[in-house]
């Protein structure tokens, strides 16, 4: 694990500074993240953090996470990599009463006391990121190779023969 950054930041004096945390951090230190993903693989997302004030002063963070976690194919039952990718906007604030007055492309996390825990930002992301039904790209549906070789019968088609020979 890369530990260039601390465990908590004050967002605002972050934000006035416009720190940057950057690093990879284990699947073992996301208890959320770790009961939904399987064991082996690489285990670690690499991540920025980029603390910065918007126009009105609010704090903002640019979150932006990359690496892949392994997850049960809910197709095959067998263990694949799920690529994650993610950047989103995060605007700290203080109260309920102030999510109101973020942009409404940024999501709001409370932060009342002044400490903001980075690695509960990167789980976060991390948990947004995961598929609700993962599936691995490489499987196809069992159902669908099963129907393209099936001969449909057809129980009429004699029928059509039958009335010709009549006709003539």
């Amino acid at each position: 694990m890369s530990r260039d950054f601390p465990d908590w930041v004050n967002p605002e004096r972050a934000a006035s500074a416009r720190r940057e945390f950057a690093g990879t951090m284990p699947l073992a230190r996301m208890p959320r993240v770790e009961d939904l993903v399987e064991t082996g693989g690489t285990n670690e997302i690499q991540f920025v953090l980029a603390f910065s004030l918007n126009e009105q002063g609010q704090v903002r963070v640019d979150v932006e996470i990359k690496g892949s976690v392994p997850m049960r194919c809910q197709r095959t039952l067998g263990t694949f990599e799920q690529p994650l990718e993610s950047r989103s906007v995060i605007g700290v604030v203080a109260s309920e009463d102030d999510v109101a007055g973020l942009p409404d492309d940024y999501e709001p996390v409370l932060c009342p006391d002044q400490r903001l825990e980075l690695a509960s930002l990167v789980e976060e992301e991390v948990l947004l990121s995961l598929p609700l039904v993962p599936v691995d790209p490489a499987s196809s549906p069992v159902g669908q190779a099963a129907a393209v070789e099936e001969d449909t019968h057809r129980p009429f088609e004699g029928l059509a023969e039958l009335r010709k020979k009549r006709e003539t």
